[in-house]
């Protein structure tokens, strides 16, 4: 919950020197500015919060607070000089949203993949057991049955303590929460009291951002050792994982899983058919055999950490091992549609990393009767050598491949899509249809029954990003409009 809070009290330890005055909020983004707010205005990838001084005052800025490290505009209200303020963001927000994260049961998940399927397997296990749970992450923020736009996976730090009071007054109590690796570079969860942190995998990513896979690695490190949560639960199936389980400590209980005897909650997988797999899962609580009708060998891992972090923080194991029989899909996670007759079963994933997609093909092919058609595109201004890589995957797991347009971004889709041709061993055997609507009608209507079409990359989004704008796009609605036709 916000109230109205003095400048000075906001700043208290701070700053010595402010204006005697009360404000109404405070913005990091000037286009988010209300009337009486406090515009915090620092240094960002590009540009200078400074540059947004005078929109955020015609917006109702009563007050600017700056870092000092831009030329102070001209404008009608009070400018507050605060050294460092970029790094107490974090404190800034949780001071004026009064700590919210101490008032809620938190898990905050990290990984290359798997994030947003096991933050939503731990918000779907709290919402049908006791219906107070949240959720902020890649797919929307707030409570698990009406979630509100995110425009990324974990929010700039003023943001996110406004979420996180915002889910308080909308009657969330447990809240599971993505943290990307991001977010945790740039310390906006500095001041989250988490009280459960979840590791998945780290494979290859984001790499245009943090150089290498060493600072990648160092920046998931964050979340349990400069976080201090009360549990760590780590997949120790993954290289990191078993190094990370090694060096957590602080008065940090480490719990691992995975598939391989040294695990303290361990898994595997009995059976695999059509409409899901049977699961056996070995636990300090006890044993048990479950059914579930997610698709993918790699959900194994997501439902292992899943149950460990609902069995720490309270849910009796029997009722732990019942909601993994309940679990839905996530949108745009494995997400099946058609399989009617005369149909082909397509499956809409966000797989957009090397290995996400070497998980996703591998998964459906266990799954497949016929034909495996994988349709997919990389990202523009992202890691671009990964998208050799991805294709190879590809062409190496797929028994066709049409490559197509992702988020072009900045980049030409044609040089992108060039990128991804040079991993391929035949690249005459592929087909390349730009337009990413065509592409998925193409492979649709060429596929038949018994064959599995994988629609990778994009997942849950509603749009595709072209130049700077997005424009709106779905390949859920481009996916049912083909299989409308196939009928």
């Amino acid at each position: 919950m916000s109230c109205p809070m003095s400048v000075q009290t906001l700043l208290e330890g701070w700053c010595d020197s402010v204006p005697d005055l009360v404000i109404t909020g405070i913005a990091l983004d000037s286009r988010c500015v209300m009337p009486g707010n406090a515009f915090l205005a620092v240094a960002g990838a590009a540009t200078h919060g400074m540059s947004y001084a005078g929109e955020a005052v015609a917006r109702g800025a009563a007050v600017i607070i700056h870092d000092g490290l831009a030329v102070s505009p001209l404008v009608d209200v009070p400018l507050v000089h605060v050294s460092g303020l970029g790094g107490l963001l974090s404190s800034i927000g949780a001071r004026f949203y009064h700590s919210p994260s101490d008032h809620l049961l938190i898990a905050g998940v990290t990984g290359t993949n798997g994030k947003t399927s096991t933050a939503h397997y731990l918000a779907q296990s709290w919402q049908r057991t006791s219906g107070d749970a949240g959720i902020i992450g890649t797919i929307g923020y707030g409570p698990l049955g009406s979630l509100k736009p995110a425009n990324m996976t974990t929010p700039d730090p003023v943001s996110l303590q406004a979420m996180l009071s915002d889910c308080i007054d909308q009657g969330v109590e447990k809240l599971s929460m993505e943290v990307s690796s991001h977010a945790l570079d740039q310390g906006r969860c500095d001041d989250v009291a988490f009280d459960a942190a979840v590791f998945t995998n780290l494979s290859r990513d984001h790499l245009d951002y943090h150089g290498t896979m060493e600072a990648y690695a160092a920046a998931k490190r964050r979340l349990f050792v400069d976080a201090h949560p009360r549990f760590a639960v780590v997949n120790v199936d993954d290289a990191f994982g078993k190094t990370l389980a090694a060096e957590i400590g602080n008065g940090t209980q480490v719990f691992t899983y995975g598939t391989n005897g040294s695990s303290e909650l361990r898994g595997s997988i009995l059976q695999m058919d059509s409409l899901g797999m049977t699961l056996k899962l070995i636990s300090p609580w006890g044993d048990a055999e479950v059914r579930s009708g997610l698709l993918g060998a790699f959900n194994l891992s997501n439902l292992l950490a899943a149950a460990g972090t609902l069995a720490l923080l309270g849910m009796p194991w029997s009722q732990v091992t019942h909601q993994l029989e309940m679990m839905r899909a996530v949108p745009g996670r494995m997400h099946c549609f058609g399989g009617e007759t005369a149909q082909p079963v397509v499956v809409v994933d966000y797989a957009h990393t090397p290995d996400a997609l070497q998980q996703a093909l591998q998964a459906l092919r266990s799954h497949l009767h016929g034909r495996l058609v994988c349709v997919f595109g990389c990202g523009g201004d992202r890691d671009s050598g990964k998208r050799p890589m991805m294709a190879q995957i590809a062409e190496a797991l797929s028994d066709r491949v049409v490559l197509t347009t992702d988020n072009p971004r900045g980049e030409e889709p044609a040089a992108i899509i060039g990128d991804m041709l040079a991993g391929l061993d035949r690249p005459d055997e592929a087909m390349v249809i730009e337009d990413r609507a065509s592409a998925i009608r193409h492979a649709v209507l060429a596929s038949r029954p018994g064959d599995i079409v994988l629609i990778a990359g994009k997942g849950h989004e509603g749009w595709q990003e072209l130049n700077g704008r997005k424009i709106p796009f779905s390949d859920e609605a481009a996916v049912n409009a083909a299989l409308e036709e196939a009928a």
